[in-house]
């Protein structure tokens, strides 16, 4: 459906106006609204799991060989920059240029008139660095789709909802470019679908609507593939895995990819080498009587978790929800390394990590990104119904306390002119070589710490500990940290952390004053 959906490209700015289009027109193939919706739309249930970002990751590759794909951006809850409404925009604007040169330069014209262009609201930014030069280019910008994935990972309230009022008020000015969105189903991004101004030029896939037998076949193929891969790398005789077998993950799965996924990895972790006896303990353990899919889900990533780490210590369970829970809340990812060095781990990261690669993205290199695989399994850590065994549960509040004092144990290292440029009157575009140098002296666990301790200090929990690192700071790094700021290209998030943190202290003193 999306690629004929796709196939269809423009067809034509006086086609699709939004009155031309009948409301509650057909949303099959056939349909008007096939052929006239500037809007593809993929929607799932309220859970991760179902496979939408695959299917966006998967369209998005199609369409950039084809020449086909104009900007694409995956939101991500997990990465403070991809899941920040502002940004979304001025990154496809961004892209689309690079796609059709002649609109990036009417792009750097507007920003050339008015650098501030890229902060302003959402519809103004949409309107005056996209459609504007849209429209400047009288016809000549060529057919393309812009792939937005998981809207409702932005992380502000409210925020997916602006972002499609905006494309709402400009749609039919957008021709020849086309969206696909994908998320889930939540109440506001629903209404605006369906009840705003969308709804006219919107054309709607809903996952759970799709059969349920033809879910089952592409997870047996999805899983009978995998384990043919691992039958082949650990040279398994015989006629493993059995039919029998990959059926009962199929249904343990009940429509989740990411059960699927998880239970592939599972299966095939070198760190056991030994696929029959994890297939066999994985279908032991969980049970398949009475839960509903998202509590097999969860019994799977339970198996994970104590499979990887059996009879653990309380010291050691207490450095794994430290390295859990960091994964889980960090505003962006970090290396391994960098992780390393922002905790202060007694042990080597590593030495944790390689126990988690069925649920962890590890880099090949140390100092390359390292991620949770899924969102679901996010979720499943900071639940306390969900995660029923205490020593892999995460507090979110105690996590952001203990992230918050080691952003500010870690700025301790900022220093006056820390990038020893000593010509402080000069301009970061007059200097030479200024990037090198900034990574060089500031290492990105310290542009972590510069960037986003106010969110984890907002989000977490005030101790005497953490007041004292905030007095600390306050006193003898403040000015070191906002040169620092400066050169990282954090101004205006300096001036916000300073904002959240009086927010912050001062509802600390007002709750001591009348408590």
């Amino acid at each position: 459906m999306i690629h004929h959906w796709v196939e269809l490209g423009d067809v034509g700015p006086g086609d699709v106006e939004l009155g031309g289009v009948v409301p509650g027109g057909t949303d099959g193939p056939g349909g008007d609204k096939m052929k006239t919706a500037r809007v593809f739309w993929i929607n799932g249930p309220g859970s991760a799991g179902t496979g939408k970002s695959t299917i966006a990751y998967t369209i998005a590759r199609d369409l950039d060989v084809h020449r086909k794909l104009g900007a694409s951006f995956f939101c991500s809850r997990g990465n403070a920059d991809c899941s920040d409404p502002a940004l979304i925009f001025p990154t496809i604007a961004y892209q689309l240029g690079l796609f059709y040169p002649p609109l990036q330069e009417k792009v750097a014209a507007v920003l050339k008139a008015d650098p501030e262009a890229a902060y302003l609201t959402v519809d103004c930014q949409l309107e005056r660095l996209i459609v504007k030069p849209i429209l400047a280019l009288k016809g000549q910008m060529p057919f393309c789709v812009v792939v937005i994935d998981a809207l409702d990972e932005c992380q502000n309230g409210g925020a997916a909802s602006s972002v499609l009022s905006s494309l709402a008020q400009y749609i039919t000015a957008l021709s020849p470019v086309k969206f696909l969105i994908t998320s889930r189903p939540d109440v506001s991004i629903v209404n605006e679908f369906t009840l705003g101004r969308l709804s006219q030029t919107v054309q709607r896939c809903i996952l759970h609507h799709i059969e349920q037998k033809v879910v089952e076949t592409d997870l047996q193929l999805y899983l009978y593939s995998h384990l043919q891969r691992a039958k082949k790398i650990y040279r398994v005789d015989g006629s493993w895995p059995s039919v029998r077998q990959i059926q009962a993950l199929v249904n343990l799965s009940s429509g989740l990819f990411i059960f699927a996924a998880t239970a592939a990895n599972f299966i095939q972790d070198r760190k056991y080498s030994d696929p029959q006896g994890q297939l066999s303990r994985l279908l032991n353990a969980v049970s398949a009587t009475g839960a509903t899919p998202h509590e097999f889900l969860d019994q799977l990533y339970l198996q994970v978790l104590e499979n990887a780490f059996p009879n653990i210590s309380p010291q050691l369970a207490s450095r794994v929800k430290l390295v859990l829970g960091s994964l889980a809340l960090l505003c962006n990812p970090l290396s391994p390394s960098n992780l390393e060095q922002l905790l202060g781990l007694p042990i080597p990261l590593q030495n944790i990590l390689e126990q988690l690669q069925s649920v962890v993205g590890l880099p090949n290199d140390n100092n390359e990104f390292m991620h949770l695989l899924h969102p679901s399994f996010h979720d499943f850590l900071i639940s306390q119904k969900r995660c029923t065994n205490p020593k892999f549960l995460v507090k979110p509040e105690l996590q952001h306390s203990y992230l918050a004092q080691a952003c500010l144990k870690a700025m301790k290292l900022l220093r006056q002119d820390i990038c020893n440029i000593k010509q402080p009157w000069k301009l970061h575009h007059e200097l030479n070589n200024l990037p090198e140098s900034v990574h060089l002296h500031v290492p990105q666990f310290l542009q972590y710490a510069c960037r986003h301790w106010s969110q984890h200090l907002l989000q977490g929990s005030l101790s005497d500990e953490l007041l004292h690192l905030l007095e600390e700071f306050c006193n003898k790094y403040l000015l070191c940290w906002v040169e620092a700021c400066s050169l990282i290209g954090d101004l205006r998030g300096a001036l916000a952390s300073l904002k959240i943190v009086l927010e912050v202290i001062s509802v600390c003193f007002i709750h001591i004053i009348f408590c």
